[in-house]
C-alpha cells in the first residue's frame, strides 16, 4: 500500500478533505447525541428534586402527626445504638412534667424513677441486656415522680433489642406510655358500674317529675337550704360543747363545778336556738332528726404509748368548744396548744412545732379553709403538718373542698372522742404525706363485707374495722420496734385478718413486705406500711358511701 506523502500532492488533499468532512461530521453527531443526553439528564435532575421536596414534606408532615399522637397518647419514643447514646422524642419531656423548652432524654428519665421502683428497674435494665432474648419486645412498669408537680405517674415501657451483624450495629428502641389515668380508671370502673346504672333508671324515672316540679321547687329549697346552714352551725357548735362536756363529765366520779357550769350554758343555747328553729320551720316541711348512738363512756384507749404526746394545735373561736376539746385531747393523751383564729393559727406553726393541726372551719379573721391554704404554702416542715378540719356541715361537697384545700381529714360537729381519736390515730400515721394517699381495696371483697349484713350492723361494722385497723397497725409497728417477734405475729396475724375480711389488699401486701425484710434482717422503713394504713382509713368511709350506703 502506498503511503500518504509517497502520493501525489492533489491525492493527498483530496484524501485529507474526505477525513475531515468525516470527523466534523462524527463531531456534529457526538454533540447532538450530547446535547440530548444533557436534556434528558436535566430533566431527569428536576424530576428527582421534585420528587425529594415531595417526600420531604410528606416525612414532615408524617413527623409531626406522629408526634403529635405522641403528645396526645402521653407517649415517647426512645432509639439507641450500641456505641451512641440513647436518644428520646420530644413527648418525653411532656411525660416527665420538664419545663416547655426543654428536652428530654433517658439520663433524665432515670432520674425522675421513684424511690420505690429504683432498684427493681436498674435490676431488670440489666436483666434485658444481658439475659433477656434480643428480637423480643420486653414490657415493664413503673412510677415516677414528675419534675413539675412532684406527683407519682405510672409508666409502662415496650422495649426491644435487636442484635447486629457486621453491616448493622446493634440497636435498641422502645416506646414509653403514661398509663396513670387508665390505672386509675380500671379501679373506679367497678364502683362507678353500679351507680352509672342506678342513676340511668332513677333519672329516666324522675325526668318527667322534675321538669314539671322545677321552678315551684327550687326557691322553696333554696330558703331551706339557707336556713339549715345557718342553724347547722348555730346549734352543732354548742352541741359539740354540750357532748364534749358530758364525755368528760363521765370520766369523772364527781362532776367540778367548771364542767357543770359549761354544760349548762350549752344547753340553754340549744333551747334557744330549738325554739328558733320550730318557729322558722312551720312554713317549711318538717325536718327529720337523726337518731344518733349515745356517746359511750368508758376508759379513753390513749395513743401510742410508745411515742411521746403528740402536740396539737387547736384553732377554735368559741370558748366552751376549746375547754372541751383541750380536755378530751388530754383525756386521749395529747399535749395541747389553743389559738382563737385562723391568722393565729399561721403564727404558731410558724413559731412551733406541732404533729397535728386541729382546725375549725368556721372562725372571725380567717377562716379554716384560709389557714389551711396558707400553712400548705409555708416552707419546710410546717406545711406537712397533717391539718384534721372540724365543720358543723356534714355535705359531701363542702369535705371535698376543704380537702382539696389541703386539709388531711374532716370531722362533723359534735365531735365524739371515739372519732377524734380514730382521726388523730390515722393522721399521724400518714403524717409524711401531705398529698392525697392512694388505698388499694378489693372491691368486691369491701362491698360482700358490708352487704353479708343486716343494714342496721352495717355502719357498726365500719366502725369497728377502722378502729380494728388502726389499732393493730400501732400494735405491729411497736412489736416491730422494740424486737418482739411473738407480740408482732399476733398483731400481724390480727391486722392481716382484719384488713382481708374489709379487702384492704393494699395493707396486706405491704405487711408482707415489711415482715420479709424484717425476717431478712434488712434495714426497712416502717414509711410504706404506715402510709398504706393511713390512706386506708383515709379512703374507708368515701368506699363506704360508693359501693355499700348508696345500694
Amino acid at each position: 500500500m502506498n503511503r500518504l506523502e509517497d502520493l501525489p500532492f492533489e491525492e493527498q488533499a483530496r484524501i485529507l478533505k474526505i477525513r475531515l468532512e468525516r470527523a466534523e461530521r462524527a463531531q456534529q453527531d457526538a454533540e447532538i447525541a450530547l446535547e440530548g443526553r444533557m436534556r434528558e439528564l436535566d430533566r431527569a435532575n428536576a424530576d428527582l428534586s421534585r420528587r425529594e421536596s415531595e417526600l420531604a414534606k410528606k416525612l414532615d408532615i408524617e413527623s409531626r402527626k406522629l408526634l403529635a399522637a405522641q403528645t396526645t397518647a402521653q407517649m415517647a419514643t426512645i432509639y439507641g445504638e450500641k456505641g451512641k447514646s440513647f436518644t428520646a422524642s420530644e413527648g418525653s419531656g411532656v411525660l416527665l412534667g420538664l419545663p416547655e423548652n426543654e428536652e428530654g432524654s433517658v439520663d433524665k428519665l432515670i432520674a425522675a424513677i421513684h424511690p420505690l421502683d429504683r432498684d427493681r428497674i436498674m435490676r431488670e435494665a440489666v436483666s434485658f441486656f444481658t439475659k433477656m432474648k434480643p428480637g423480643i419486645e420486653h414490657r415493664f412498669e413503673h412510677r415516677i415522680i414528675r419534675y413539675d408537680t412532684g406527683a407519682t405517674h405510672w409508666f409502662s415501657w415496650a422495649i426491644r433489642r435487636d442484635p447486629g451483624d457486621e453491616d448493622r450495629p446493634s440497636v435498641v428502641y422502645g416506646t414509653v406510655r403514661d398509663i396513670t389515668l387508665s390505672r386509675a380508671n380500671e379501679r373506679a370502673v367497678r364502683a362507678l358500674q353500679l351507680r352509672a346504672e342506678r342513676r340511668v333508671k332513677e333519672l329516666n324515672a324522675l325526668s318527667q317529675q322534675l321538669s314539671e316540679e322545677q321552678e315551684r321547687t327550687a326557691q322553696a329549697l333554696a330558703a331551706r337550704t339557707r336556713f339549715l346552714s345557718e342553724m347547722a352551725h348555730a346549734i352543732r357548735t354548742p352541741l359539740n360543747t354540750l357532748n364534749g362536756g358530758l364525755e368528760l363529765l363521765a370520766d369523772s366520779a364527781t362532776g367540778q363545778s367548771k364542767d357543770f357550769a359549761i354544760v349548762r350554758e350549752a344547753a340553754d343555747q340549744l333551747v334557744e336556738i330549738a325554739a328558733k328553729m320550730i318557729d322558722q320551720s312551720d312554713t317549711a316541711e318538717p325536718l327529720e332528726t337523726p337518731q344518733r348512738e349515745p356517746a359511750k363512756v368508758g376508759e379513753p384507749a390513749g395513743l401510742d404509748g410508745t411515742q411521746s404526746a403528740p402536740r396539737v394545735l387547736l384553732a377554735e373561736d368559741t370558748e366552751s368548744n376549746r375547754y372541751v376539746i383541750e380536755r378530751l385531747l388530754g383525756s386521749i393523751g395529747c399535749e395541747t396548744a389553743v389559738v382563737t383564729n385562723g391568722v393565729e393559727a399561721i403564727e404558731a406553726m410558724r413559731n412551733a412545732t406541732f404533729d397535728l393541726v386541729l382546725m375549725d372551719v368556721m372562725m372571725p379573721i380567717m377562716d379554716g379553709e384560709q389557714a389551711t391554704q396558707a400553712i400548705r404554702n409555708m416552707p419546710g416542715a410546717p406545711s406537712r403538718t397533717p391539718i384534721i378540719g372540724v365543720t358543723a356541715h356534714s355535705l359531701q361537697a363542702e369535705r371535698e373542698r376543704l380537702l382539696s384545700a389541703g386539709m388531711t381529714a374532716c370531722l362533723s360537729k359534735p365531735v365524739r372522742r371515739e372519732e377524734l381519736e380514730t382521726a388523730i390515730r390515722t393522721a399521724m400515721l400518714g403524717r409524711e404525706a401531705v398529698q392525697p394517699l392512694n388505698a388499694r381495696f378489693d372491691h368486691e371483697l369491701f362491698q360482700r363485707a358490708f352487704l353479708d349484713l343486716p343494714a342496721a350492723y352495717r355502719d357498726r361494722m365500719r366502725e369497728a374495722a377502722k378502729k380494728d385497723i388502726s389499732e393493730y397497725g400501732e400494735q405491729v409497728l411497736t412489736a416491730a420496734k422494740s424486737d418482739n417477734a411473738e407480740e408482732l405475729s399476733r398483731a400481724a396475724h390480727s391486722l392481716k385478718g382484719v384488713s382481708l375480711n374489709v379487702g384492704a389488699i393494699g395493707i396486706v401486701e405491704e405487711l408482707s413486705r415489711y415482715r420479709e425484710k424484717l425476717a431478712q434482717d434488712e434495714d426497712y422503713s416502717s414509711a410504706n406500711l404506715r402510709k398504706e394504713i393511713a390512706a386506708s382509713l383515709l379512703a374507708f368511709d368515701d368506699l363506704y358511701s360508693a359501693l355499700v350506703s348508696e345500694i
